[in-house]
């Protein structure tokens, strides 16, 4: 009876968890979907993605919008899928870090890149939620497979 009162325990943390990554994905994925319709309807009307762009700017500065689509895309395949959704938005936000450390790195200006850092930890906490959800589940999961053997 006790064993059973820790498994349903352990049942419940996880839901929670499950919950707390698809309410916190949710509003990610809002958020960018709001971000890729304001440039598509732009780009419709205007012809241009974002008029007000700089000119001559490195390429580089291109990725990491890039990555956070896919990141966000990463966080709404993880619905269906929690650990192929959950990888890919972690590879891409470690992806993301990996160029800001490099191009923009904290030593520079720390109030200006705090957007920029900041935005792609709120991107990755969710992916790495659905994977720590998908880890206990499957943790879980094999834990009563050798309770049935035995």
């Amino acid at each position: 009876m006790f064993m059973e009162k820790g498994v349903k325990s352990k049942q419940k943390g996880s839901k929670r968890l499950l919950l707390i990554a698809r309410i916190w994905s949710g509003a990610v994925i809002a958020i960018g979907v709001f971000i890729f319709a304001g440039y598509a309807s732009n780009f419709l009307t205007t012809g241009v993605a974002d008029p007000y762009a700089a000119e001559n700017y490195p390429f580089i500065e291109n990725i990491p919008p890039f990555f956070s689509l896919i990141c966000v895309i990463g966080l709404a395949l993880a619905w269906r899928w929690k650990i192929a959704g959950g990888l890919i938005t972690i590879v891409f936000s470690i992806a993301n870090y990996v160029i800001y450390f490099i191009h923009w790195p904290l030593s520079e200006n720390i109030h200006y890149l705090i957007a920029p850092y900041g935005i792609n930890a709120l991107i990755l906490v969710p992916g790495i939620l659905f994977v720590s959800y998908w880890w206990r589940f499957q943790k879980s999961y094999s834990n009563e497979e050798h309770k049935v053997e035995k």
